[in-house]
Formats: C-alpha cells, structure tokens, sequence
C-alpha cells in the first residue's frame, strides 16, 4: 500500500530544501577552513548574502569563486580570490596582481549581455600586509574574514539589497568594519528600513479594535482601507515619520498582503488583519521577528499615551 508524506512532512521537507545555511556554521568554516574547503565558505557565504556564487576550476590561473548579482538595479558581477594563511602572517600582494591577471577573462558573452560591470575582490585571513592595502588601488576591493562574517549578520537582521552590497563590494583597498558599519547605516537612512518597518507596525495597531488598551488585542472586522489609512497617518504624526502619505501607506498596505505570509487580507475598498498570530510571523523570517518587536514596542508607546 502506498503511504503519501503527510502535509507536515511536505512543510519539513520543503523548509529544508529552501533553508538557508546555518549562520554561525558559515562563520565557523570561514574562520577554521583552508585551502578549497575556504573557498567554499567563502561561496557560501555570498549565497548567504543572496547572490549566485560558483566555485571556478582548480587550476594556479584562475580565480576561486564568481558571485552574480542578478536582482541589481543594475546587474554586476565580482571576482573573488580567496587566501588563508597561517595565524600570524598575513596576506601579502600575490594575490592581487592574480586576480588583476585574470578577472576580465570571466566577462564572457554570457555576462556581456547580463551585467554592466564586475568587481575585483580578495578576501583573506587573519589580515592583509600593508604592501596589499597599497597596492590594491585602483581596482581591487579586499576584506578580511572578520569583516565579512560581521557583513553576513547585518543581512541576516537587514536583509540588505544587492544594490546596497554593490555599494561595499566596488570600494577600493581595504574595506573594514567602519566602512561597513557606515554604509549599512547609511542604507537603513536612505532605503528607509526603519521608515517601513515603523509603518507596518502602526497598520496593524490601525486594525485593532482598541490598540490603547492592553487587556486584550481584539481585531476589527472588515474595515474600509480610507479609515485605516487616516489612522496609520495621525500615529504617523505621533510617532514623527516626517513626510508620511496616503500613498505611502496604500502601497505598504499591500506589501502586508502577499501570498508568502499574509498578515493583511483585502477585498474590494476594504481591510482586516489575517487570522495569522504573532508568533508565527516572529518565526517566518528575521523581518517577522522585528516586525513583532515593533509592534509590541509601539503597541506599549500607544497605551502610555492613554495614561
């Protein structure tokens, strides 16, 4: 008799086939590998970053890994060298005229066609020697270890856009935790993170019944979307979100309302938050997690008011 995999063990299997690698093995391997088992960790973790990355041939000539950005505004491609010496040393400038060496034999037809640009990069460990730093002008981007596992734990929480890594990745010379610390914050300003994080948080206060009060969170019914609209707009003016629009919040409205998760449900002119709980948005994704801690964050600034 034949026995079909129940819906649960459809979900497990699907969730193991599209979960991404764990984070802290990543940073392990990144840390302790050598040789090709340091290039793969080096491949996976630009995977982790979402790009597509592929490991290159074996041979002295060529370069490790090739890392795609295909989701860019505009569309690049980098070059990747990868090096990992000893504790104590230091990676010195070999590595740099290689990948000067070599780089521009991956811009075949293929990627004539599909990127604009590429970039070169080393990432080495421990550290690179000051000779390297120098010569790395005028072209060639190079990150320690440490920097990069610090890069792939602010995706995890930001879920950074290739565009934004495009911004990291086309720096020259060294680029160290500062350089990343301040592009990151300049990212979470201008590709307004926060700003809609924040937002989403006051749609679903919006959709409560009584969000002041903190006895109970009930829901409202079907609701029309002008109303809510007018609400996330006055606890936009309460919360100071400068600028705040009706069209703004219509269209982040809609993001709440997609079929991966479904935290908002719509029909004709008019709203209702889905029977989805909290808890499972926390756990749908590192977003989900924040977006929960936002809420229960203003849902709180929103009952002091009441006092």
């Amino acid at each position: 008799m034949l026995t079909l995999p129940s819906v649960s063990e459809n979900l497990v299997a699907s969730n193991q086939l599209f979960a991404r690698p764990n984070l802290n093995e990543i940073n392990t391997n990144l840390r302790q590998k050598g040789g090709r088992e340091f290039e793969e960790a080096v491949r996976v973790a630009m995977e982790y970053l979402d790009f597509e990355a592929s490991l290159t041939g074996t041979t002295e000539a060529e370069s490790d890994v090739i890392v795609e950005a295909l989701h860019a505004e505009t569309p690049y491609f980098i070059v990747v060298e990868c090096q990992a010496v000893r504790e104590g040393g230091q990676v010195g400038i070999d590595k740099i005229g290689q990948i000067r060496g070599n780089a521009a034999s991956y811009l075949d037809t293929r990627r004539q066609q599909l990127f604009e640009g590429y970039y070169k990069l080393v990432v080495g460990k421990p550290e690179f020697s000051h000779h390297a730093k120098e010569k790395a002008s005028p072209d060639v981007c190079l990150m320690t270890v440490e920097t990069l596992t610090r890069l792939l734990v602010y995706h995890k929480r930001y879920q950074i856009s290739q565009n934004v890594l495009q911004e990291i990745f086309k720096a020259v010379g060294e680029i160290d935790l500062n350089k990343i610390g301040s592009v990151i914050m300049q990212y979470l300003r201008t590709d307004r993170y926060n700003r809609r994080l924040e937002t989403y948080s006051l749609i679903y206060a919006a959709l409560l019944q009584d969000p002041f009060s903190d006895k109970i969170e009930l829901r409202k019914k079907w609701t029309p979307v002008d109303q809510v609209v007018a609400e996330v707009l006055t606890y936009g003016k309460i919360f100071r979100i400068r600028d705040l629009s009706y069209n703004e919040v219509a269209l982040l409205i809609r993001d709440l309302d997609n079929p991966f998760i479904r935290i908002v449900e719509s029909r004709r002119n008019e709203i209702r938050l889905s029977t989805i709980s909290l808890a499972t948005i926390k756990n749908f994704s590192p977003l989900g997690e924040e977006l929960v801690l936002k809420i229960r964050e203003n849902l709180e600034k929103l009952r002091g008011l009441k006092l």
